[in-house]
């Protein structure tokens, strides 16, 4: 296109000018374009050839005044002056609508004629050029410039390179202005020197401005002092003001002020303003005074504002109250504003009711809506109802929806269905969606899909997804795959994943593997890691370590740690050393601490140290604490002081503790003294509580009379109390009364329970039926249980059962068992067969244990032994302790003391003195009772003699007492 062309077409901007037909001007009428006096060949040749421009109209006006005060001056127009004209509001309109290039083409073309463009031209060239961030060649257009140029055009060239961030080019140009700046040009230099962060160049220019600053200039500087955090800078400044400041002045300070924190000084700016604040400002004030929390004080701005309020005050105001819980006043506001409400208002609202639990109340909202509701109002009614669980109105609401809905919407209905366990419904949704899910999405739906255990559905959706997976997605099915124990495929999903897994990823992973014991592949995981491991990442597996007992690798690690232990990783060690018993070292590791102990570190070493009874150390350490103790450090101490029997230390600290000791403290202590028996202390304390005692309190004191035997005292207790009771106080109570024979009492008690009796309260009950010889009472009410029996319970009942010698009954009860027996039921069984001469029928019974996978222990065969040798049968009694060796079960001193008893009692002494030889020769330690059994057997047969006479041998070597000795003689013949 060329230049003749180009000038002739219209610019967009002014189309409205080709419609005016009255606008007309004949550029070529009554013109010699042969006089060489007018223009040079090639412009008059250009000018002969174009058609007049179309001329926005309101310029008009002007132009007809220029040609008309041409005409006055000379009969005939100069050519020159119209085409220069002419061309320079070309030049304007280029430029206006950002076409530079014509615009700098048709500037050429007047320089190369000889005409002279004003400065004006340049001016509007030199801006058009900066608006295109081109101020490379703006500035090389003022080098060239045939005009001088004047204060604008220096200031218009200054902000384009200010905008575009070269200030050091701007201060260049700035220093070599050949006209003096104003104060625009000043301020326009300021205004780059701060947006650059000059705040000291700006500031020094300040100092030797040749101009008087307007209040542009403070703002200008306001702003940046403002900007930097220098707010006391600034506050100066704006009390030396040599010129009333403007509302963006005052809106510059309050939000800086605000911004501070210092609102009390905001709000005396705002009653000390020398012009009306606008709404805009009192909008920013509110905002941080909502923010703030300062409700009250928003409010009472609010009814003092001396501008109208608009909509967004309003939405600020009932923001800060939504969030403040001030849900009554919010309506009251809502309901009574001045201004239509538009959709940000009544989305606040409504997120507001929301996150109320105030639905029913949304929905009238909702549904009286004065303004069309659009996605977000969707979504915000959306997600309060899916939060409440209320999905059948969300469904509702969604299905009602009069906006389109976005994938936000589909993402908090998916949400929705998935936390309510509804996955197919879920699914459903997700397959039908208008809109391309994105990672949110996505991550929703996998995130239910693997809380619901459906792994393999949710492997499906991560290889369909048609976005990229990010960092929570990994974490997402990561998590899954562990918490399924499904750890190989989560590593090999480690392995594959896309992005590079961030520490946070790698410490779930770690965390899940140290859980699952699995200590050397979370090693090998942290060996391969390819994030730097943080704090937390050495704390999980310190913690694994130390819990799998690995303790010299636990110290190893964290002596080579590539961070700063903090607070929890010098806890975890602590901890572990002393669950160890190492508290030597613990001690040492406290000592060198890198960090301030907190209260958790004390209260980790004072418990190991009270675990293994350090009392010096847990007083030394308590008594240097730097950091307040607090109930569980008191509650740790008084137990330790308890349990080591320093009671009186334990009451002493009580009363000198400088918290408030709450059930809990107490209840360590009533225990310390209970089970130490000193009851009287123990109820003057649980009379003097400053708390209410609970059913724990309670339940530890009538354990304690119980075992006291203060029975009465229980049961006045038992029936003072102040909570209800629960199963452990009945339990406790018949206990303590089953064990004292008061089945009378006991009765009662049960009789009376408010409780469901559980399988102990039986157990107990029948226990103390059948020690009370009351064994048909208890076999009724073995078959009136309201709850299965366990195994415990069918033990006692078979033991007393045995040792009453209802041997029949004991067998019956064990054919009806309802669980299967353990080794303990076996062993009652053999041991009640044995003591009633029936071993044989014992053998039965342990070859129904071998069945049965159950093991026979020394207490199976000592019985038999017992029951063998009890009958005669010795050979097959040393028989079966010979055999014992081969199982590698150790015999017992009942085991040999049952065989030689009973070859005394049958006479046969020399193999007695045989199989006393091989007792020793086996390593026993032969006590006085052995002695005894074989001297009676001695004498038994009628070799008194020698039985005085080995008496008298074993006294003289000091292998028995002497008292012993002298007792034993006594019974010899």
């Amino acid at each position: 296109m060329s230049l003749q062309h180009e000038l002739q077409t219209p610019i967009s901007p002014f189309q409205s000018f080709q419609s005016n037909p009255n606008f007309t001007i004949n550029f070529t009428s009554n013109i010699n374009f042969s006089s060489p006096n007018y223009l040079k060949p090639r412009w008059a040749s250009f000018i002969s050839q174009i058609q007049p421009p179309r001329i926005p109209a309101t310029n008009t006006t002007a132009w007809r005044r220029a040609k008309t005060r041409r005409s006055n001056q000379r009969n005939q127009p100069s050519l020159d002056e119209i085409d220069v004209a002419f061309c320079e509001t070309k030049i304007h309109e280029y430029c206006k609508v950002g076409r530079t290039k014509e615009a700098a083409r048709a500037l050429q073309i007047l320089e190369e004629s000889g005409a002279v463009p004003d400065v004006k031209a340049y001016t509007v060239l030199i801006r058009g050029y900066c608006k295109d961030r081109n101020v490379d060649e703006a500035l090389r257009l003022l080098d060239r410039m045939k005009v001088a140029p004047n204060v604008v055009t220096y200031t218009t060239l200054l902000k384009g390179l200010c905008d575009s961030e070269k200030i050091d080019k701007a201060l260049e140009v700035f220093d070599r202005m050949k006209v003096a700046p104003n104060v625009v040009t000043y301020n326009t230099v300021l205004n780059g020197l701060c947006d650059s962060g000059k705040l000291d160049k700006a500031l020094e220019m300040f100092d030797r401005i040749k101009v008087a600053p307007d209040v542009v200039t403070y703002s200008t500087l306001l702003k940046g002092l403002c900007d930097s955090g220098k707010l006391d800078k600034a506050l100066e400044m704006f009390n030396r003001m040599t010129v009333v400041p403007n509302e963006v002045t005052y809106d510059t300070v309050l939000k800086a002020l605000c911004n501070s924190g210092k609102l009390d000084k905001a709000l005396d700016l705002l009653d000390r303003m020398k012009v009306a604040p606008d709404v805009v400002t009192y909008n920013k004030l509110l905002k941080v005074l909502c923010d703030s929390k300062k409700l009250d004080k928003a409010l009472e701005v609010f009814d003092q504002m001396k501008a109208a309020p608009n909509v967004v005050t309003y939405n600020t105001l009932l923001k800060g109250l939504f969030d403040s819980g001030k849900l009554d006043k919010a309506l009251e506001m809502f309901n009574r504003m001045k201004v239509v409400p538009n959709e940000r208002t009544y989305n606040t609202v409504l997120k507001g009711l929301c996150n109320s639990g105030k639905l029913d109340k949304a929905l009238e909202v909702f549904e009286r809506m004065e303004v069309a509701p659009d996605v977000v109002t969707y979504n915000t009614l959306l997600k309060g109802l899916c939060d409440s669980k209320k999905l059948d109105k969300a469904l509702e609401v969604f299905d009602q929806m009069k906006a389109s809905p976005d994938v936000v919407t589909y993402s908090i209905l998916l949400k929705g269905l998935c936390d309510s366990g509804k996955l197919d419904k879920a699914l459903e949704m997700f397959n039908r969606m208008k809109v391309v899910p994105n990672e949110v999405t996505y991550n929703t739906v996998l995130k239910g899909l693997c809380n619901s255990g459906k792994l393999d559905k949710a492997l499906e959706v991560f290889d369909q997804m048609k976005v990229a997976p990010n960092m929570v997605t990994y974490s997402t099915l990561l998590k899954g795959l562990c918490d399924s124990g499904k750890l190989d495929k989560a590593l090999d999903l480690l392995d594959q994943m896309k992005v590079a897994p961030d520490v946070v990823t790698y410490n779930k992973l770690l965390k899940v593997l140290c859980d699952s014991k699995k200590l050397d592949k979370a090693l090998e995981v942290f060996e391969q890691m390819k994030a730097s491991p943080d704090v937390v990442t050495y704390n999980t597996l310190l913690k694994g370590l130390f819990d799998s007992g690995k303790l010299d690798k636990a110290l190893e690690m964290f002596h080579r740690m590539k961070v700063v232990p903090n607070e929890v990783t010098y806890n975890t060690v602590l901890k572990g050393l002393c669950n160890s018993g190492k508290l030597d070292k613990a001690l040492e590791v406290f000592d060198r601490m890198e960090v301030a102990p907190d209260v958790v570190t004390y209260n980790t070493l004072l418990k190991g140290l009270c675990d293994f009874r350090k009392m010096d150390d847990v007083l030394e350490v308590f008594d240097h604490m730097k950091v307040a103790p607090d109930m569980v450090t008191y509650t740790t101490l008084l137990k330790g002081l308890c349990y080591s029997g320093k009671l009186d230390k334990a009451l002493d600290l009580l009363d000198q503790m400088k918290v408030a000791p709450d059930v809990v403290t107490y209840n360590k202590l009533l225990k310390g003294l209970c089970d130490s028996g000193k009851m009287d202390n123990a109820l003057e304390l649980f009379d003097q509580m400053k708390v209410a005692p609970d059913a724990v309190t309670y339940n530890t004191v009538l354990k304690g009379l119980c075992n006291s035997g203060k029975l009465d005292k229980a049961l006045e207790v038992f029936d003072r109390m102040e909570v209800a009771s629960d199963v452990v106080t009945y339990n406790t109570l018949l206990k303590g009364l089953c064990d004292f024979r008061k089945m009378d009492d006991v009765l009662e008690v049960f009789d009376q329970m408010k409780v469901a009796p559980d399988v102990v309260t039986y157990t107990t009950l029948l226990n103390g039926l059948c020690y009370s010889g009351k064994l048909d009472k208890a076999l009724d009410l073995l078959d009136q249980m309201k709850v299965a029996p366990d195994v415990v319970t069918y033990n006692k009942l078979l033991k007393v059962l045995c040792d009453s010698k209802k041997l029949d009954k004991a067998l019956e009860v064990f054919d009806q068992m309802k669980v299967a027996p353990d080794a303990v039921t076996y062993n009652i069984v053999i041991d009640g067969l044995s003591k009633a001469g029936k071993t044989e029928q014992g053998h039965v019974f342990l070859a129904m244990m071998k069945v049965k996978g159950l093991k026979p222990d020394i207490v199976t065969y000592t019985s038999l032994v017992t029951g063998l040798a009890r009958e005669g049968n010795l050979d097959e009694a040393i028989d079966l302790l010979e055999g014992l060796k081969n199982l590698g079960i150790t015999p017992n001193r009942i085991t040999f003391n049952s065989i030689l008893s009973g070859l005394c009692k049958t006479r046969q002494t020399d193999r007695a003195i045989d199989f006393l030889g091989y007792m020793i020769s086996e390593g026993w330690k032969l006590e006085e009772e052995v002695y005894e059994i074989l001297i009676n057997g001695i004498t038994t047969e009628g070799l008194a003699k020698d039985a005085r006479r080995l008496l008298k041998e074993l006294d003289a070597r000091g292998l028995v007492r002497r008292t012993w000795a002298k007792r034993v003689l006594q019974g010899i013949p």
